[in-house]
C-alpha cells in the first residue's frame, strides 16, 4: 500500500469524515431510542455489532473484496479492538454519575487530543492553521453544552479516559494505514466488539420486538456507515486536516435532535454551531488554496 499522503486527498478525506459523521449522529440518535426501552449496552453493542459484520461481510462477498481482510497485525487490531471497546463503556459508566453535557464536553475534545498525538507520535506537522480550526471547533462545543461545575468532579477521569480511547482508536486508523485498507480496520474492529459485547448476553439479554429490532438495524447501518468514514477520513488525510471535522457530528445531532424529539435549539447551540461550521469552512478554504498552490 501506498504510505504517502496526496494533498490532493485532504478534500476527499473531509468529505468521507463528515459523511462519517453524519453516520455517527444517526448511531446516537438510535442508541438514545434503544437505551430509553432500558436495553444494556452490552446487549445494544452486541447485537448492533453482529448485524454490521452480516452487512459488511455480505458486501465484501459481493464486491470480491476478500483479499484486502488479510492481515499480518492482529496484535495491532487487538490493540484497536480494546480501545474501541472501551470508550462507549467508560462514557456510559460516567454517565451514570455525570451531567450528559459534560461527559460530551470532556469527550468531544478527542478531536484536539488526536491532532495533539499525532505530532510527537507521526511526526506530523500541524500548522498554525490547523490548530486555529481545532481550537475553534472545541470552543463551539463548549459554548453549545454549557458544562456546569460537575465537569471538574473526581468522576471526570472516566469521561476523560474515554475521549483518550477515542482519540486513540482515531490514531490506530493512522497506524495501521501503512498495510491494512480501510475494510480492513473496520471488519476487525466490528467483529471483535461483536465478541466481546456477547459474552455479557447471558446476564443481560432481553427480548427484541420487531421494532425497536427496526431501530436496531438503521444503529447498524448508520455505524457502519461512521466507521468506514472516520476510519477511511484518517487513511486518506492527515490527521490535523481530517480531525476537526469531527466536531460536525453536533450539528448533525442537533437536527436530529429537533426532527425526531422536537427538540428546539436555543441560541447557545446555534452560536456554538456557527463557530463549528465556521472552523470547518476556514480549514475547506485553507486546504483548497494549499492544493491550488
Amino acid at each position: 500500500m501506498n504510505t504517502d499522503y496526496s494533498p490532493n486527498n485532504n478534500l476527499k478525506g473531509i468529505v468521507v469524515m463528515v459523511i462519517g459523521m453524519i453516520g455517527m449522529a444517526g448511531t446516537d440518535a438510535a442508541g438514545k431510542w434503544l437505551m430509553t426501552s432500558d436495553y444494556s449496552v452490552f446487549q445494544v453493542v452486541a447485537v448492533r455489532g453482529w448485524m454490521i459484520v452480516v452487512l459488511l461481510t455480505a458486501w465484501i462477498l459481493i464486491k470480491k473484496r476478500t483479499a484486502e481482510l488479510r492481515t499480518m497485525r492482529l496484535g495491532a487490531h487487538g490493540i484497536r479492538l480494546v480501545l474501541a471497546f472501551c470508550g462507549p463503556i467508560l462514557m456510559f459508566s460516567a454517565l451514570a454519575t455525570m451531567p450528559l453535557a459534560d461527559v460530551t464536553v470532556i469527550i468531544f475534545g478527542s478531536p484536539f487530543l488526536t491532532t495533539a498525538l499525532s505530532v510527537p507520535i507521526f511526526k506530523e506537522k500541524v500548522g498554525r492553521h490547523r490548530w486555529l480550526a481545532v481550537i475553534l471547533g472545541f470552543i463551539g462545543v463548549v459554548v453549545v453544552l454549557r458544562p456546569s461545575a460537575g465537569l471538574f468532579e473526581p468522576v471526570a477521569i472516566l469521561a476523560l479516559l474515554a475521549g483518550v480511547a477515542f482519540a486513540t482508536v482515531n490514531l490506530t486508523a493512522r497506524w495501521l494505514r501503512d498495510t491494512e485498507t480501510t475494510i480492513c480496520i473496520t471488519f476487525y474492529t466490528m467483529v471483535g466488539m461483536a465478541i466481546l459485547a456477547s459474552l455479557a448476553l447471558p446476564f443481560v439479554w432481553q427480548p427484541i420486538p420487531l421494532n425497536d429490532l427496526v431501530i436496531f438495524i438503521i444503529m447498524a447501518v448508520f455505524t457502519l456507515i461512521g466507521y468506514l468514514g472516520m476510519t477511511g477520513a484518517f487513511v486518506m488525510a492527515p490527521v490535523g486536516v481530517v480531525a476537526p471535522f469531527e466536531y460536525t457530528v453536533l450539528i448533525f445531532a442537533v437536527i436530529l435532535g429537533f426532527v425526531i424529539w422536537g427538540d428546539v435549539p436555543d441560541g447557545f447551540v446555534w452560536t456554538g454551531a456557527a463557530i463549528i461550521i465556521a472552523s470547518g469552512v476556514y480549514l475547506i478554504q485553507r486546504e483548497a488554496r494549499v492544493h491550488k498552490s
